[in-house]
């Protein structure tokens, strides 16, 4: 299993040699800087905040929905917010949480549970707006709120649109017997939930309906929903859910509390915090850089050495795979869909980390990524013999995504509506490196992102869209936007979105949106759905 510091290590050399431009730290988006920006103040359940104001929208970015998780905090439930007076700045982004490996980005801190809010331009109008609660992508390790300007989303679809950081990493998920009982192993999840209360607590001043909010994320933000669905403590805080290339049925989605705690003693052993009696407090005084270099010492969701939260607490009482199985989901609608190529970008990443080559490695890499390599290799055998890239990128598209997703989707339905897609543009722009690759990536992982919010993923600046593309992003803006709404995607014109029937999503391209009758045979999903119970493949 490639660890995951390597390929962000490839990313960001790909990142350097296309010469793409990271937004900086603390930069804004364009409307905070407006000609006609205009300072306006909001007071919320802790203290007034000022923002800005313009013809774009509003925007409160950097506002607090928790007390720093720092000192005696670090490893804990996330605590109140102390309250303020004077009226506080909201028109610079907060850091972004440790561990963070990137993207240009050196505004990091432990300190980082913090908020950016975007709503439409105007006074609050007299029914309170739609709301969605975006939750960013990064394998659990890395991403941000900073990364994504989500103010186009908000002025179009009139709603309005809050972004929260949470905990990564080892300080997101960190298992130990001296931690039970303080959110063990899932404070990133209990970040996440104590971010949807502020919204309950606040939106209303900000135009909000706090009964009216759905949940929508990328990647690990999908997981993270997923992890929603199926915890007590999210019950009531949202009424819809998109998920957008995450599952949570794997094995590996979560670690049972034994493995994990077993994994984070050897961790703090090798960080010089062996006595049992004082490991929390041995744990809450190490150096922030010390623990944010720290190994898990365990498999998780993304491989050796990855992260994912415990089950058998009180966040996730049980696995996610057993608590959908028994119906013990949040039973709401849910969207939740894949992108056509998700696996390309991962093996294109490989090209950037040195000595690490699909040609002469591709076997080790389908070893260290599945239980049963050689049944998938024999599966794959007919596109790996006239390309191994090709090969490796649909082993992981097939198998991490497009698979598990349809099966999620297929158990979710039998409780609530589903609406399911599959996003595909051959020529989609890149959203996060500015180099023509070859192969091309067509639909790769998160490539959705820069149509849904018409701003590129982490880069700065705007989309080159075709004119297609343009009326495409527009479409998906509108499915999105009406979900968010009303609970379903239909309506003003656009194609027809059936309700998920267990076997074709929607196609959703430029070229045209339309049942995915090939879905199930091109993405080998009779294959994948007989060894569901075998560890999946990891992602690279």
């Amino acid at each position: 299993m490639l660890e995951l510091k390597h390929l962000v290590a490839g990313l960001l050399a790909a990142c350097m040699v296309s010469g793409c431009t990271p937004r900086r730290p603390g930069e804004v988006p364009a409307l905070v800087e407006a000609r006609d920006a205009q300072a306006v103040v909001v007071q919320t359940d802790t203290g007034p905040v000022r923002g800005v104001a313009s013809a774009q929208g509003r925007a409160f970015l950097g506002v607090p929905f928790a007390a720093p998780p720092v000192g005696a905090l670090r490893f804990r439930a996330p605590q109140p917010v102390a309250a303020w007076t004077r009226v506080r700045d909201a028109t610079q982004a907060g850091p972004a949480c440790l561990p963070r490996y990137g993207f240009g980005h050196k505004h990091v801190s432990e300190d980082c549970l913090t908020l950016n809010l975007y709503a439409p331009p105007g006074p609050a109008p007299a029914h309170p707006r739609a709301v969605m609660v975006w939750i960013y992508g990064g394998a659990l390790q890395l991403g941000s709120n900073v990364d994504y300007d989500l103010s186009a989303l908000a002025a179009r679809q009139d709603v309005i649109v809050v972004a929260p950081n949470y905990r990564l990493g080892v300080f997101g998920f960190l298992a130990h017997p001296a931690l039970r009982g303080e959110g063990e192993g899932a404070y990133a999840l209990l970040d996440q939930q104590a971010a949807l209360r502020w919204v309950q607590r606040n939106i209303g001043a900000f135009g909000g309906d706090a009964h009216n909010v759905t949940v929508f994320g990328e990647s690990a933000g999908a997981w993270s929903i997923c992890y929603q669905l199926v915890s007590p403590g999210a019950k009531g805080l949202f009424q819809r859910a998109i998920l957008q290339s995450g599952s949570c049925l794997s094995a590996d989605s979560s670690i049972a509390r034994n493995a994990a705690e077993d994994g984070g003693t050897r961790m703090a052993q090798a960080l010089g915090c062996a006595s049992d009696a004082d490991a929390a407090a041995c744990l809450r005084a190490l150096p922030a850089d010390a623990l944010a270099d720290a190994k898990p010492q365990r498999r998780g969701l993304t491989g050796r050495d990855s992260w994912a939260p415990i089950s058998g607490g009180d966040v996730l009482p049980v696995p996610p795979a057993a608590a959908i199985a028994s119906a013990q989901q949040v039973q709401v609608p849910v969207m939740i869909g894949t992108n056509r190529d998700e696996g390309r970008l991962f093996a294109q990443l490989l090209s950037y980390v040195g000595g690490l080559t699909l040609r002469s490695g591709y076997a080790s890499r389908v070893e260290r990524m599945h239980p049963e390599a050689n049944h998938v290799m024999a599966q794959y055998a007919d596109i790996a013999a006239q390309s191994r890239w090709n090969a490796y990128a649909d082993i992981v598209t097939d198998g991490s995504f497009a698979c598990p997703t349809r099966r999620l989707g297929r158990a979710l339905r039998t409780q609530a509506p589903v609406y399911a897609y599959e996003f595909d543009d051959p020529q989609a722009p890149y959203g996060l490196l500015r180099v023509p690759f070859s192969p091309p990536l067509g639909a790769y992982h998160a490539s959705e992102l820069v149509y849904l919010f018409q701003r590129p993923w982490v880069l700065s600046g705007r989309p080159r869209f075709t004119a297609a593309q343009q009326t495409f992003s527009t479409t998906l803006q509108d499915y999105w936007g009406a979900f968010a709404r009303t609970g379903e995607p239909n309506g003003d014109g656009r194609p027809p979105w059936p309700r998920f029937d267990g076997d074709a999503p929607l196609l959703l391209s430029p070229q045209g949106i339309g049942p995915a009758t090939d879905f199930v045979q091109r993405h080998r999903c009779a294959f994948w759905d007989a060894h569901a119970d075998a560890r999946p493949p990891a992602l690279p």
